[in-house]
């Protein structure tokens, strides 16, 4: 009896840390987390830190959309989605509002400045193994970078 108790209290445990991870307060604390890191270096969210910050599906897009762009050429998706910018210097967050935060998915309206360019980015949040990650950037240029990336990729190569 006492060891299925042991095995009660840590599945409990479990589950109680992933569902933690997955509230509207961890998701605006992710969120945070993304604008933080501009202002110690320029993140790698494209690269090496994609993992991290994207949702698979999405994450997926981007790394085709970059394979299948020819040497020398700019890929359909040549700036940080994040920020909606190729260059970040300067970024002060101002306001972070999440709705959601139902355990699975969440939005995240972000607004900030860059210099005197005032900006708002809205990111559909998805849990992903206890943890947040973007699943989708909106942008008022951008409704939606899933959809402009893979019509992008329908585009530029129609027999993939």
């Amino acid at each position: 009896m006492q060891a299925l108790t042991r095995a009660m209290v840590v599945a409990l445990l479990g589950t109680a840390s992933t569902a933690a991870a997955q509230d509207a307060a961890s998701a605006d604390a992710f969120v945070r987390s993304l604008y933080a890191a501009y202002h110690s270096a320029r993140p790698d969210y494209l690269g090496r830190q994609a993992g991290a910050v994207f949702a698979r599906p999405l994450l997926r897009l981007i790394r085709r959309d970059a394979a299948q762009t020819p040497a020398g050429d700019a890929p359909n998706l040549d700036g940080d989605p994040i920020c909606d910018c190729q260059d970040s210097a300067g970024l002060k967050l101002t306001d972070v509002k999440v709705e959601g935060g139902d355990g699975h998915h969440a939005t995240a309206t972000v607004r900030f400045r860059i210099a005197a360019d005032r900006r708002t980015v809205t990111l559909d949040l998805a849990a992903v193994q206890g943890h947040w990650r973007v699943s989708d950037v909106h942008t008022a240029e951008m409704p939606s970078l899933v959809s402009f990336l893979t019509r992008s990729l329908r585009i530029s190569h129609p027999k993939d």
